[in-house]
């Protein structure tokens, strides 16, 4: 009994020493792919500015992340995303390199979708981009780049502004446009006005209205969602909200495709790059009779960034 005994407490040892060493791999992993990420950009910054004065502390960053999520009624999805911003600023501080997936470029997403595709099936946006404010309350970025979906390139321009119309200790008002023109003909265009509700220091509440239009599409897209959001400690973040979206014809005729009832349980649970998000909600689809479905969705991401 005391032989058996003791194996058990030397499996449990070598299991905690195995995980421990592959942490301690993933970790030098890590620290390796974001010297590559700063390296890079310093490397464009320097190759277009040859100068020897000190590089401002670096913004680059990079995000992976892959997702799973179960419903009633629906297939079993999975997706992956990716998001790369360099930061260049001997070249200029306020420009910088974004690749991103369509996902992240997607700023309607609202987890109640997963693209379940590869990563080499997935559209790709990579752009430079401009920001200034142009005024105390006016911000404006301009920014040009390239979709890339399995090697078809359609370059496009980018115009991002957001206008600051009311702020206090409580609330702040803003208005929020993308307007977007691609050489094969397709205009999009992204209006936003929201509400940021402040409680105190740890709690507080954001109240979205979006509307998109595109000039490929035979409908436009309306989304609001009211959420609330706290901040458990420094690492751990709970949002519970409430959504509804609305396809519309010529900006008017609202048809619902759904509403949810939606949770999101943030935690950065390994020092400041390693995180997982538990993300269940009720769905009422149009498709299903607004018939309440369930719906789980688990993230797992990784931050790269110095």
């Amino acid at each position: 009994m005391k032989v058996y005994r003791i194996l058990i407490v030397l499996s449990l040892l070598l299991n905690m020493l195995s995980a421990k060493s592959q942490m301690e791999l993933l970790e030098e992993y890590h620290d390796e792919l974001c010297n590559i990420l700063v390296d890079t950009s310093n490397s464009i910054d320097d190759y277009f500015i040859d100068s020897n004065e000190s590089t401002l502390r670096s913004t680059t960053y990079a995000e992976f992340s892959t997702s799973v999520a179960m419903e009633a009624n629906q297939e079993f999805e999975r997706d992956v995303r990716l998001r790369l911003r360099l930061s260049l600023p001997k070249i200029q501080k306020n420009l910088r390199l974004i690749f991103e997936d369509e996902n992240n470029d997607n700023s309607l997403y609202d987890r109640t979708t997963l693209n379940d595709e590869k990563l080499i099936d997935k559209s790709y946006y990579l752009r430079v981009e401009y920001f200034k404010f142009i005024r105390k309350k006016f911000n404006l970025a301009l920014g040009a780049g390239l979709r890339v979906r399995q090697g078809n390139l359609v370059p496009y321009v980018n115009l991002r502004s957001r206008y600051d119309l009311y702020k206090d200790n409580h609330i702040t008002s803003s208005f929020y446009n993308r307007l977007r023109f691609y050489t094969d003909g397709e205009t999009e265009d992204i209006l936003e006005f929201n509400n940021l509700y402040t409680f105190d220091e740890s709690v507080y509440a954001i109240l979205r209205n979006q509307l998109s239009y595109s000039n490929k599409k035979f409908y436009e897209i309306a989304y609001h969602d009211l959420s609330l959001i706290k901040e458990l400690n420094e690492k751990r973040q709970l949002r519970v909200g409430i959504g509804i979206r609305s396809d519309l014809r010529n900006f008017k005729n609202y048809d619902i495709d759904y509403y949810h009832i939606h949770m999101l349980y943030h935690h950065l649970f390994y020092k400041n790059w390693l995180y997982y998000q538990v993300a269940p909600s009720m769905l009422w689809r149009e498709e299903n009779g607004f018939e309440v479905s369930y719906r789980l969705m688990l993230n797992f991401g990784i931050y790269f960034k110095k």
